[in-house]
């Protein structure tokens, strides 16, 4: 009785122990429980849990209960004939023990460390073999048949639960690697859908997802009946930036550039995109009429003139900006996009950093340009290019002192192009550098066969564009001209505008500097029209300076430009400079100039601009009578 009233306690802590070991979450934890599991179902003292490797030879025992579990967890031993549980490995059924000591004297087992006597272990099978193996240990008392028969159940039902939690595990770790990998592929596709839909430097959206974008503003426009607006923006001689500080500072304007459009443009629908390069574009889906565009249009214009900071640099840029609207400047995106573009080249025309409303004259205008800009890409090699001529003359002497050269372009079909028409676009295209130095080459070489002639020797002076400076191989192209062509440096006048000795001021020192000990003059063009001082007129090398047009053409009616005219005329001989007044077309202009001691001057009076050969009859004569100057062409 005493026995069924033993084993029957037994079954009902077995149960609960049973219970608790399905509560378990980690696997150390429902080791270690396990043992104390079997301590106190079969009052033992000590309980371990043993791993058995037949294949590898090795013992591992996995956990121990009590203050036990620290010393052995963890230890490995070679699985020997005479070890306990090579012998519970080898019969696969419960193992007693009575007296541990006797048991095998070479046992290299932690069972006889422990002070135990007598031991109880009873297998755990995994798929038909014996895996493991649960042991208890007493200090004195055998263990009898009611033990043996509780701790095989508890192994039995122990080794269901194993399996139970290896295979929740199992199923654990799979399932989080499955989420990790939706997860994966979900950051995958996301980067996928951005790479796709946004632009890479900026983070906007790019031109794909901006069609995609207007297309449904389109939709809704069309529903209820309202305008909509896109603009297109290009930022005024970004390209200056990349080529003077470097492609990394002009790709963080952009990314700062694009900051400040999404801060203009937040309403509810608005789209700011990158359309490429230095070109944005913002769909402004809901607008009343087109005011509502010409006020964001203002709002970005205005913004831009808080300089950006990059890198410590401060830069000051501007943007051009088209409109158009739907739907009197098109029904469709492709439309709007196009029609807002010419819009905006038409900003450029007037001037930059303004804002224009599409036309429909303005396509026909987009046109010519796109035609004008094919047909100059052709013309360098068709020589349709030619070179005219426009002298400064010493008005003492009534001597030819300079030439300066012209470029035209004899258009197979359009004629005698003048250069306001297709200069600015050449300078955008960059076809202004090889134009430049077409000018350079076929002017050295006309002064140098005027030379060879026996005519008198005279300067020839060329007009340098800021994008030809920032090449960066000025002086050496020039050398290599005056080589070429066999004409002394000191017969070559570079002409450069005021405002180019503000731009990238040391470089352009440095260049100028480089010329100047060839023997090079220098001139500054169109004076007083820009933003130079007198401190930049102290640093450059520079020789004359020509007073600018709009100075000279009222200067005998008008106090204020002849006061101008005297000033700049006395500045330049106070600072030993030679001075060239341009535009001069009258007498009366001439004479107040003379009488202001201006000695070089250049106009219609003397000669308009003409080919070389026209002037080869007079080159070798003076002409005292300045008056005869202009019969000359």
């Amino acid at each position: 009785m005493a026995d069924l009233k033993r084993y029957n306690d037994g079954l009902v802590k077995l149960d609960l122990w049973i219970r608790r070991l399905l509560t378990m979450g980690a696997p150390d934890l429902i080791d270690t429980a396990l043992c104390d599991g079997a301590c106190d179902i079969v009052r033992a003292e000590t309980g371990v849990l043993t791993a058995i490797n037949r294949q590898a030879g090795l013992l591992t025992f996995t956990a121990a209960s009590g203050a036990w579990n620290q010393m052995m967890k963890g230890v490995t031993v070679p699985l020997r004939n005479g070890n306990i549980c090579a012998a519970l490995a080898a019969c696969g059924t419960p193992l007693r023990v009575d007296r541990l000591s006797l048991f095998c004297r070479e046992s290299c087992e932690l069972f006889q460390v422990v002070e135990m006597n007598t031991a109880l272990l009873v297998p755990v099978f995994d798929e038909g073999r014996v895996a493991a193996c649960i042991a208890a240990f007493r200090m004195d008392k055998p263990f009898d048949q009611v033990d043996e028969q509780l701790l095989q159940q508890y192994a039995h039902s122990a080794s269901a639960v194993l399996r139970n939690f290896r295979l929740m595990e199992d199923l654990r770790h799979h399932a989080a690697m499955l989420e990790e990998e939706v997860e994966e592929r979900s950051r995958a596709e996301e980067r996928i859908r951005q790479m796709a839909y946004y632009d890479s430097l900026t983070g906007l959206p790019n031109r794909r997802l901006f069609n995609d974008r207007l297309r449904q503003s389109l939709a809704l426009a069309q529903r209820h009946k309202r305008p909509l607006a896109v603009m297109f923006l290009d930022l005024d001689r970004f390209k200056l930036i990349n080529d003077t500080l470097g492609h990394a500072v002009g790709d963080r304007l952009l990314m700062a550039v694009a900051k400040r459009l999404r801060n203009c443009c937040r309403r509810e629908g608005d789209t700011v995109a990158r359309q490429g390069g230095d070109e944005f574009i913002i769909n402004l889906s809901a607008i009343s009429d087109v005011k509502d565009a010409f006020t964001v249009a203002q709002k970005i214009i205005d913004v831009f003139r808080t300089p950006f900071v990059i890198d410590g640099h401060e830069l000051f840029i501007t943007t051009s900006i088209g409109i158009s609207v739907y739907p009197h400047d098109g029904r469709s995106g492709d439309a709007l996009v196009k029609n807002a573009d010419v819009a905006m080249y038409r900003a450029k025309e007037q001037g930059r950093n303004n804002c224009q409303l599409f036309a429909p004259e303005m396509n026909a205008r987009a046109f010519e340009r796109l035609s004008l800009e094919n047909d100059m890409r052709r013309a360098l090699e068709r020589d349709e290019f030619v070179l005219h001529y426009q002298p400064k003359v010493n008005v003492e002497h009534g001597q030819i002192a300079c030439m300066e050269a012209l470029v035209r372009w004899q258009h197979p079909t359009m004629g005698l192009v003048p250069p306001s028409r297709f200069i600015p676009l050449a300078e955008e295209t960059g076809l202004i550098v090889p134009l430049g130095e077409w000018v350079l080459q076929t002017a050295c070489r006309q002064n140098r066969a005027w030379q060879d002639a026996g005519y008198p020797t005279m300067q020839v002076a060329v007009n340098l564009s800021p994008r030809q400076l920032r090449q960066g191989d000025l002086a050496e192209t020039v050398a290599r001209v005056l080589a070429e062509t066999g004409l002394a440096p000191g017969w070559l006048v570079i002409e450069v505008t005021e405002s180019i000795l503000m731009d990238d001021a040391e470089e352009t020192i440095r260049t100028f500097r480089r010329l100047d000990r060839m023997g090079v003059r220098i001139s500054i063009d169109d004076f007083g029209t820009g933003y130079s001082s007198l401190h930049y007129l102290k640093k450059f090398p520079v020789h004359t300076l020509k007073i600018d047009r709009s100075f000279v053409r009222e200067i005998a009616s008008n106090p204020d430009d002849e006061a101008i005219a005297g000033a700049v005329i006395s500045m330049a001989k106070g600072l030993n400079l030679g001075v060239v007044a341009e535009g001069v077309e009258t007498v009366e202009q001439m004479e107040v100039l003379r009488a202001l001691n201006c000695r070089y001057m250049q106009g219609f009076l003397f000669s308009e601009p003409a080919p070389a050969e026209q002037f080869t009859p007079v080159l070798g004569h003076a002409a005292t009578p300045y008056l005869n100057f202009g019969k000359w062409c």
